[in-house]
């Protein structure tokens, strides 16, 4: 290194804004970021012990209100405050380092269940709901995957409150908007003070993003419907429309797990039948009838999870036709194989099964509709790949192809074939998409769960006619 160089080099660090206490305890490992005023630092103490240590440049952030506010807080969930440092130009915190993956890293590397993002939206409630429960709630206001850490063993930390203010009544507006865009709601660019219920709103899209990789509405990627009206009423445009307490939102969370739901009838079942005094026999009909599902402990264990489900599927189905056209159900399903499933497991007609709607190829006008020479109204190569609603298509025609030729019940066109639309309700109602949670194309295994789900519901149904 020449002389010129190395003097550079010292008029930086004598020109350091860092505070030299911080520089003479901890050890810079790397930089996390650096965006406006603030630098996130990892670090590391003489110990080898890492931190994460933020920098507020002092002409941008004169006040340290969002440090001390950090200090005040003890919760599990929260990165725990160590110590701060000050000098002229820089005040600097450090906090506990959270080892994890970001919830963004976390799904991309996971196939989240429904129930798995449940319950990780779950434990957020639990946060922001000690976040905003305080004498004067704290509005964290950047809630979004990245700021959101899964630790190794499954729970969950809240990281990054550099924008986080305390509410006040009285105070119109925020000042200043910071945020990130595709999570911030309205009030957040200006039009009106930002409350708890600005929290819930990211959180909304949160979940959105969780279910369907989007933070964007998508009216063709169908949601649980229970789950997709927490969304609609968490990211109302006016705040008044929106969840008002963060625990109002937990327990619809709650009440969507199907599993709950279940427990709900049965409780309201039971106090009906405690009413009305009926007889033992018929109130234990009236019982099994109300509660049956064909998940439960006569068929499928409802403590399996989503890969379980699959290998259950796919031994039943092997056994109950003799052929395994699984072997590996990890691979993306084609046309082709959900052609092989029709004709070799259900006996349908090769060309029935192969052949579509005329001229729907070649007519761009042309509307596909239910027909008695084609299985499928539309022209599908065997290479393609499946989407959910035409998995969930067959697996219900195969049954009962009166039921997706009835398009009565559908109130509204939303461009996806009715007779899809008509199977996918249907199998939500029955259970049969039970454990298959891709909203896009799905795997082997997942076709199998479909078929042995409907074989399940149509076969418990004909032996109670």
């Amino acid at each position: 290194m020449e002389r010129s160089e190395l003097q550079a080099l010292l008029a930086t660090y004598d020109d350091s804004p860092y505070p030299d206490a911080f520089l003479a305890d901890y050890v810079m490992m790397a930089c996390l970021s650096d965006r406006n005023g603030i630098t996130t630092l990892l670090v590391q103490d003489r110990d080898g012990n890492r931190f994460v240590a933020k920098c507020y440049d002092k002409a941008i952030y004169p006040k340290s209100e969002n440090q001390a506010l950090m200090q005040s807080l003890s919760h599990s969930a929260l990165p725990k405050y160590i110590t701060e440092y000050k000098n002229e130009r820089m005040t600097v915190t450090v906090r506990e380092y959270v080892d994890g993956l970001t919830l963004d890293q976390y799904a991309r590397e996971n196939n989240l269940s429904r129930q798995e993002i449940v319950t990780i939206c779950l434990q957020l409630c639990d946060v922001l709901a000690f976040l905003h429960h305080r004498q004067e709630p704290i509005i964290h206001r950047d809630i979004k995957p990245q700021n959101i850490f899964i630790r190794p063993d499954g729970s969950l930390a809240l990281i990054d409150f550099d924008i986080a203010r305390t509410y006040r009544s009285g105070i119109e507006t925020d000042t200043t908007f910071f945020g990130t865009i595709a999570y911030a709601p309205p009030e957040q660019y200006g039009f009106s003070q930002t409350d708890v219920r600005t929290d819930i709103y990211s959180f909304g899209i949160l979940l959105r993003w969780l279910l369907t990789g989007s933070t964007r509405e998508n009216e063709n990627i169908q949601v649980y419907r229970p789950l997709a009206k927490i969304i609609t009423k968490c990211t109302a445009f006016s705040p008044k429309e929106r969840y008002s307490d963060i625990s109002q939102v937990k327990k619809a969370l709650e009440r969507a797990n199907p599993h709950a739901q279940t427990l709900l009838f049965l409780s309201r079942g039971l106090c009906v039948l405690l009413a009305a005094g009926l007889l033992f026999f018929a109130g234990r009909a009236i019982y099994k009838a109300a509660t049956w599902s064909p998940f439960n402990s006569d068929a499928i264990p409802a403590t399996l999870n989503d890969r379980e489900r699959i290998a259950d599927a796919v031994t039943f189905l092997n056994k109950k036709y003799g052929i395994n056209l699984f072997e590996n159900p990890d691979q993306e399903a084609t046309m082709g194989l959900l052609r092989k499933v029709l004709i070799d497991f259900y006996g349908l007609d090769r060309a029935y099964v192969y052949a579509s709607q005329p001229d729907l190829g070649g007519n761009e006008e042309a509307v596909p509709m239910e027909g008695e020479d084609y299985f499928f109204p539309w022209p599908l190569d065997d290479g393609q790949q499946i989407h959910l609603s035409i998995a969930v298509y067959a697996a219900v025609k195969v049954h009962d192809p009166a039921l997706v030729a009835d398009w009565s019940s559908l109130k509204d066109d939303n461009g996806e074939y009715p007779g899809a639309r008509v199977a996918m309700n249907f199998a939500e109602k029955t259970g049969i998409t039970t454990g298959a949670n891709r909203p896009y194309d799905v795997t082997a295994g997942e076709l199998a769960l479909l078929f042995a789900n409907a074989d399940r519901v149509f076969d418990t149904a004909q032996s109670n006619l």
